[in-house]
């Protein structure tokens, strides 16, 4: 399973991950330092989401049309310049948060490229009887990034404070080893002519598979209602009363739990044979620690529910990928890849808006605790809604999607 392929995608993978989740630490960090509006925060998601939108489908046909590889050299490259341009204005005597916002916007447009581009490419590099082992591995290093990444953004905002930003470049030089080590793949969709027909091939293949559609949906609704990463600097400061120290344990904890679950998966021997009862055991979990960290103010029970909160998110993470990836055929795998990406990124960004604005107006602790409180309700409606994904059994890939990442792309 371990071929050169995918070590390449797994080092570019962590290395965009340790920028990303570093990077958006210290901006949240600085920004509301600099201004004091908890709203700033949520437009941070906002920003984020719209490129998003806008994007999705010519992105999946673009993923489904050239080189994976490719995609992700570029997509990566944006983010490095991006970086460097956060890194200037975070520097200037006065941050401009609009200057601050548009470098965001140009760094979604890059990520709704790159998010289909990489999450169709697995399939084409592991062997089918390896595919859910290669979700929990690349998953689990996801995960261990964003572990180190907000745990080293809390020290070195308080050591070098906006400075930091620059040494966050060498990451960047992985980000372009990892995926040159990528080979050329072989487009499935030959055809480079725009359709509106084929834009909408993955719309048209979820009307077809409510088992994917359903994971795609639970997701962005109970990430949406629930999440609590966004008002995590609110928190800290103005509840728990501490300082960046604690705001980079408490962000990197959800990532510590997702990050041991997903090593325990990538060693189980059997397939999961109930994916979709396992499924939603593991969000009903997600909804609790939601509850407990908004209720109770000691900074050890936040860490501990927050562990638990990344621990069964993980969990769904794995089986919603494998979900998406494994009864997906791979000539529709970047467009529906990229309409996952979409559900994902709402679900994040506008979680993040909507957690947000619901501190600004309710008080942080109040909002939290109506997050879990909705989480519960998805989870309760989600069973009834998609009873085809609650009895989900085993995963089988398409017979005709084995690795092809010895061929190339026609240009």
């Amino acid at each position: 399973m371990y071929s050169k392929a995918l070590i390449g995608l797994l080092i570019g993978r962590v290395a965009t991950t340790v920028i990303a989740s570093t990077m958006i630490v210290g901006i949240g960090w600085h920004l509301y330092e600099a201004t004091g509006n908890a709203f700033d925060l949520a437009l941070i998601g906002l920003f984020q989401i719209i490129p998003i939108f806008l994007f999705t489908l010519p992105a999946g046909w673009v993923a489904d049309h050239f080189s994976r590889r490719t995609i992700l050299l570029i997509s990566t490259s944006v983010q490095i310049l991006v970086l460097v341009v956060i890194a200037l204005l975070m520097n200037q005597e006065t941050l401009n948060k609009w200057y601050l916002y548009s470098a965001l916007v140009i760094l979604a447009i890059g990520r709704a490229f790159f998010a289909p581009a990489i999450q169709s490419a697995l399939p084409n590099i592991v062997k089918a009887e390896d595919l859910s082992k290669a979700v929990a591995l690349v998953s689990s290093l996801w995960n261990m990034a964003l572990t180190l990444g907000p745990f080293i953004a809390g020290f070195l905002i308080a050591w070098l404070d906006k400075d930091f930003y620059w040494l966050l470049l060498i990451f960047g030089l992985f980000n372009i080893l990892g995926f040159s080590l990528l080979p050329e793949f072989k487009a499935r969709e030959g055809k480079k002519s725009i359709k509106l027909s084929d834009l909408l091939g993955g719309v048209a293949y979820l009307k077809k598979s409510p088992e994917v559609l359903g994971s795609m949906v639970v997701d962005l609704f109970i990430v949406l209602l629930g999440s609590v990463m966004a008002i995590l600097p609110v928190f800290v400061k103005d509840v728990l009363n501490a300082g960046p120290e604690v705001l980079g344990l408490l962000r990197a904890m959800p990532a510590v739990g997702a990050t041991l679950v997903g090593i325990a998966l990538t060693r189980r021997k059997q397939p999961i044979q109930q994916n979709g009862r396992a499924l939603f055991i593991a969000l009903f979990i997600f909804s609790c620690s939601i509850v407990v960290f908004a209720t109770i103010h000691i900074v050890w029970v936040a860490a501990l529910a927050l562990f638990i909160y990344g621990a069964s998110d993980m969990i769904s993470v794995v089986l919603r990928s494998s979900i998406v990836q494994i009864c997906t055929p791979d000539r529709l795998r970047g467009r529906v890849s990229s309409l996952n990406t979409l559900f994902i990124s709402s679900s994040n960004e506008l979680g993040d808006f909507r957690s947000g604005s619901a501190a600004a107006l309710l008080g942080p602790v109040t909002g939290a605790l109506v997050g879990g409180i909705m989480a519960f309700a998805v989870v309760g409606i989600s069973m009834v809604v998609f009873k085809p994904l609650r009895q989900l059994g085993e995963l089988k890939l398409y017979e005709d999607d084995q690795p092809e990442a010895e061929t190339s792309t026609s240009k």
